[in-house]
């Protein structure tokens, strides 16, 4: 399958090792639905392999459509074995305090799937945990709800049945059946939120985890901090560019000006890389909304005004020009003649 600005984004192969057996469970061949989405099943079970978050999350959607079920990343975690994600699996097991886990967690979790957001706030009575992704993960529910249940089984090492105390927010929209987001998470949970969050009270912080090998955490962690934070731009200013710019369309299109500023270095001298890559910044533009709009209008049931705003477009006449330069016909004859029939 063709690389999109999107696969930019890995996790650790390691957080899928339970999905095809779940999946199985159901009486799901999940292989080649795994094969269909560009992943190699066998690798989820390498320590250390990664894999694009992307198709991990269209993959985890397909099987929640195929199994009718919109909790399935949320009931899939409970075929996930602690330490399937290698060191970082293994230091979250071996945290002495909940204090100490989560001051782990706040400062390597994007190593092992790479969030956009990522912060830890520890207040005199409550302490916040919030993390989200690229806007260009698309469709991220049953992986996020997977991720969280499994924190939970980390979390329930530390505070028993005290766990179903913390309250939770998720960005998802709400599920047929919350229940089940009550029964395995907490009493506490809501939905439709800007960011995902977990909500301790501080005074649970100090609870101790009963298996807890200090020795092994310190080397654990030790080996999480040998590995560098990478970002998935590395080394390479034009595909920096890329991925900004299409993070931020919506937001505020990115300028030349103002990412050779980000980048550390000159207009000119920027300027200069971009000729010699054979693009240029309105180039780069046009091609992120190109690649963009093509997710947006197939994958999404979004209206073309919408997805023409966030393409960073003033008005549709705009966009609609732009889809009949990139595909030699308007947004909506291009929606209706590739999406797929469970999106029409």
């Amino acid at each position: 399958m063709k690389p999109t600005l999107a696969d930019s984004f890995e996790v650790a192969a390691g957080l899928a090792s339970g999905i095809s057996k779940y999946a199985s469970g159901l009486g799901i061949d999940a292989e080649p639905i795994a094969r269909a989405c560009g992943l190699d099943p066998s690798r989820f079970s390498v320590i250390g392999e990664r894999i694009s978050l992307d198709r991990l999350c269209r993959y985890m959607e397909a099987l929640a459509m195929i199994s009718g079920d919109d909790c399935f990343g949320l009931q899939s975690a409970e075929a996930f074995q602690k330490g399937a994600s290698g060191t970082f699996g293994y230091a979250m097991m071996n945290a002495a305090t909940l204090h100490e886990c989560l001051v782990f967690m706040g400062r390597n979790l994007h190593k092992i799937s790479e969030s956009s957001v990522g912060t830890l706030e520890v207040g005199p009575r409550k302490t916040y945990y919030q993390w989200t992704y690229s806007p260009l993960i698309l469709h991220r529910t049953q992986y996020v709800d997977m991720g969280i249940a499994q924190s939970f089984a980390h979390f329930r090492s530390f505070l028993g049945d005290d766990v179903r105390d913390l309250k939770v927010e998720l960005e998802r929209k709400p599920p047929k059946n919350m229940n089940l987001h009550r029964k395995i998470l907490s009493r506490d949970v809501g939905f439709n939120a800007q960011v995902n969050t977990i909500i301790f009270p501080s005074s649970f912080l100090s609870r101790t985890n009963p298996h807890a090998d200090a020795r092994l955490f310190a080397m654990m962690s030790k080996s999480m901090d040998d590995i560098p934070s990478r970002t998935p731009d590395d080394g390479d200013p034009v595909s920096a560019i890329r991925l900004h710019v299409a993070e931020n369309l919506e937001a505020n299109t990115p300028t030349l000006t103002g990412e050779a500023e980000r980048l550390g270095m000159s207009s000119r001298t920027l300027q200069r890389r971009l000729t010699a890559a054979g693009t240029s910044m309105q180039a780069i533009i046009d091609e992120c909304r190109k690649e963009m709009a093509g997710k947006l209008l197939l994958e999404t049931n979004l209206t073309l005004s919408s997805i023409g705003y966030k393409l960073g477009f003033s008005a549709p006449a705009a966009f609609t020009r732009s889809a009949l330069r990139w595909y030699n016909m308007t947004p909506s004859e291009f929606r209706r003649k590739h999406q797929p029939a469970n999106r029409k």
